[in-house]
């Protein structure tokens, strides 16, 4: 058994990586998911009214506003880190904003591939690409706010490396 030094200036490193960007709607998706989801809890708070004083609920509300605005300002800065990169052995997805997350799956590595969407972004007409990783049970990547001809492209290419792995 060998066991060589690695040499490491050859390595590419993650952020060598050029990654490409989710679509320009999906921005607009997660606010919308994001803004519903406040309005149902801001509509929630209005029960406060029934137990308690009306200063509570006025709080609550506004501190529910406030987290909104600073909600929606951190998507549109996380749509900025988003992107994936198709590379020759492998796909790398990046996400987050304040800890920023990639994860890399080999093709090796893939069992399935699905193409899929909610009814926010049904609306907007984007998909997510699902892909199930085979190192770790149920374990999966999701790429979201991808135009249909490009989940398209992307189910296919690692549909294919699939089965040439398979093969």
């Amino acid at each position: 058994m060998t066991n060589f030094k690695i040499n490491t200036e050859c390595i590419t490193t993650i952020s060598q990586i050029e990654f490409e960007h989710l679509d320009e709607k999906y921005k607009k998706v997660q606010s919308i998911g994001i803004t519903l989801t406040y309005i149902v809890l801001m509509g929630l708070c209005l029960f406060l009214l029934l137990a308690d004083s009306i200063w509570w609920c006025i709080s609550t509300e506004i501190a529910l506003a406030v987290a909104l605005v600073i909600n929606l300002s951190i998507i549109s800065q996380a749509y900025l880190i988003k992107g994936y990169a198709l590379r020759e052995n492998d796909i790398t997805f990046r996400s987050g904003f304040i800890f920023t997350k990639t994860t890399t799956i080999p093709y090796s590595r893939l069992q399935q591939v699905t193409i899929k969407q909610n009814p926010i972004s049904k609306f907007c007409r984007l998909y997510t690409v699902e892909i199930v990783n085979g190192a770790q049970y149920l374990s999966s990547l999701n790429i979201p706010g991808l135009p249909e001809s490009t989940a398209k492209l992307i189910k296919n290419l690692l549909t294919e490396k699939l089965q040439q792995e398979n093969d």
